[in-house]
């Protein structure tokens, strides 16, 4: 881009990021979790080699990763996408359509 670009369209080249990155976000959750439920012994059994635990102390620390990855990617990229979203609808609002 360069430096004439008006904000609308830095608005929109950042809402497209961060929309991109919330569903990546939503994917990596996805795939974390149904692992979690479908291989549970198999990735319970990697793990505690690496890190002797018992089988409640890891399930515990997969339910807290799961929910603060959550909570990270609905504060850091859903939420700006849809405050960018909103100003863009302000904007839009305030000019004269062209034809």
């Amino acid at each position: 881009m360069s430096e004439t670009s008006n904000p609308g369209e830095l608005l929109e080249a950042a809402a497209k990021v961060l929309i991109r990155c919330f569903w990546m976000g939503v994917v990596i959750l996805l795939f974390w979790g149904v692992t979690i439920l479908l291989a549970r012994d198999l990735v319970y059994s990697v793990h505690s080699t690496i890190f002797p635990m018992s089988p409640q102390q890891f399930y515990a620390i997969q339910y807290v990763g799961l929910s603060f990855t959550k909570v990270c990617v609905f504060i850091f990229f859903l939420l700006p996408y849809i405050s960018i979203k909103l100003v863009q609808r302000k904007l839009s609002i305030g000019r004269p359509v062209r034809r």
